[in-house]
């Protein structure tokens, strides 16, 4: 299948992101020319789409994906995730190689256990030791995701070049986000009680200018990739698309009521006004089924196991 006819059928399943979509199918289609793939650090809204956007490109252009979480812990990368994301790539690839996608979530963490260096180190090498066993990842491509709730003026989108805007770019002068305070409050959890929390505020800003903006990851992830954000119709698109998880309810919701109008404009808002995106889904479903289903209105199929 042509690039562009890869872009064009996964533009009709995706609805909302055509910008980073355009940008991550020409990368990967790009990499198949290149000795050493491009990596990509993936930046977005928690809950805007990063990881079905990744598993449908790839399930698209028949390359294996393999996605790792607890990649970083309080002793570093934990080597054995990775094995075992390679081992599954060697498998996929009927025991030929390393060929493939490792999606790493959880990149936030590094923020608090560190780890990063060591995975650009990695990288960087194209080889990975563990327990005597040593892969060549030479052709394994590494996407990375962050969620940049509140953050956004942490990412850099266009280089800036003069010393006067250089600190206002890594040291954003507004941190008002949810995310950043539960950071901050693990953190507190981590290193101890303070009154001066604007000293997690300068850790937390640290931490960030020390990784992604970092030349080492410059040099392990070539690319940055900027989901857009999410409103409520367009929420409702993603929850009508044929690849939403909205259609892993069809066993217990009646159909008329899941395909409703009323449904998908109830669950879009509470999506909407929740902080984690589309991945508020499940409790929005159950929330917005059990509240109609009080007001008699049709919800449930006879046998789903959601009514009780």
């Amino acid at each position: 299948m042509e690039v562009k006819d890869v872009y064009n059928d996964l533009c009709d399943l995706l609805c909302n992101q055509d910008k980073a979509l355009k940008e991550l199918v020409w990368t990967i289609d790009r990499n198949k020319k290149l000795s050493h793939p491009k990596n990509i650090l993936l930046v977005g809204e928690l809950g805007s789409g990063k990881t079905t956007m990744v598993e449908q490109t790839a399930h698209k252009m028949n390359i294996p994906l393999v996605g790792i979480s607890g990649l970083f812990t309080p002793q570093g990368v934990e080597p054995f995730v990775l094995y075992n994301a390679f081992s599954r790539l060697f498998i996929e690839n009927n025991r030929q190689g390393y060929r493939g996608i490792i999606l790493v979530h959880d990149m936030r963490d590094v923020f608090l256990y560190g780890g990063f260096a060591t995975l650009n180190s990695i990288i960087s090498s194209k080889t990975f030791t563990y327990d005597n066993h040593l892969c060549d990842i030479t052709n394994t491509m590494f996407i990375g995701e962050i969620d940049n709730n509140g953050l956004e003026d942490c990412f850099i989108k266009k280089p800036i070049y003069t010393i006067d805007e250089i600190d206002e770019a890594i040291y954003p002068s507004e941190y008002s986000g949810d995310c950043v305070r539960e950071v901050i409050a693990e953190l507190i959890d981590i290193f101890g009680e303070t009154d001066d929390e604007d000293k997690y505020i300068d850790q937390y800003r640290e931490a960030i200018r020390k990784t992604f903006l970092s030349p080492e990851c410059s040099k392990a992830f070539n690319k940055k990739i900027f989901m857009d954000s999410i409103d409520f119709e367009e929420i409702k698109k993603a929850l009508k698309s044929p690849v939403s998880e909205l259609q892993t309810y069809s066993d217990d919701l009646c159909e008329e009521y899941i395909s409703s109008s009323h449904f998908i404009d109830s669950v879009a808002s509470h999506i909407s006004e929740s902080l984690v995106g589309l991945h508020d889904l499940d409790d929005a479903v159950q929330d917005i089924a059990r509240f109609d289903s009080k007001k008699k209105i049709k919800v449930y199929k006879e046998n789903s196991l959601m009514r009780h």
